[in-house]
């Protein structure tokens, strides 16, 4: 199987506000290549809730370009590609959003969740989040680092190939009765410009001047 197993981390609620992203490359059942990029984001807010999850902070990033600077470099992994991520739903409409709000046209790309694929795959665990999951299968990795969460998703949906003896993409939609998501130019995923936010009491928020 081949895919791009994708991560993303956010400086605020806002889902353009990309700081940094996690690839992790499989050709033919093997990982092939893991990357991930610091980005500037776009409003340039960092939520103290959001840093002291992923422990990126606005000094990071203030210099690194923008994700639309990227973009080209990025898109040969997502366009026309199996795109898997843990909460699939977040991380896709960070992507929509971040590309609509550089006025870049969306790829065409389907995508799977490892999230609802584990809820079937292993339905005895009592949470499915990464890092539990993750421990359940014995994938040692840095949780909330984009790199290594990229990492883990797609050691985790390897896993499950090989615990249910899946050969194909089409073989998890069988096995699992859960069908691919796909993103085409004008679909609308990313028309919704914030995620819901975190309620955390006392919340400071940090800003830095352009």
């Amino acid at each position: 199987m081949d895919f791009t197993a994708i991560d993303f981390e956010t400086a605020s609620s806002e889902y353009t506000s990309v700081c940094s992203l996690g690839l992790c490359v499989v050709e033919n059942d093997r990982i092939t290549e893991r990357k991930e990029i610091l980005v500037r984001p776009d409003p340039f807010e960092f939520n103290s809730f959001n840093i002291k999850i992923h422990g990126i902070t606005p000094d990071m990033v203030y210099d690194m370009p923008t994700f639309d600077r990227y973009w080209n470099d990025i898109k040969p992994y997502i366009e026309n590609r199996m795109v898997i991520a843990h909460n699939a739903s977040f991380d896709v409409r960070v992507l929509c959003a971040t590309l609509e709000h550089f006025g870049i046209d969306l790829p065409e790309f389907d995508y799977m969740c490892t999230v609802r694929l584990s809820q079937k795959a292993y339905p005895e665990l009592e949470s499915h989040r990464l890092n539990n999951l993750c421990d359940a299968l014995g994938i040692h990795f840095n949780h909330h680092h984009a790199y290594d969460d990229a990492y883990a998703c797609a050691s985790a949906f390897l896993r499950m190939a090989e615990d249910y003896s899946l050969e194909t993409l089409d073989d998890f939609e069988e096995c699992f009765e859960l069908k691919r998501g796909n993103v085409y130019p004008g679909c609308g995923i990313g028309h919704k410009k914030k995620k819901k936010s975190r309620s955390v009491s006392g919340q400071k928020r940090v800003k830095t001047a352009v």
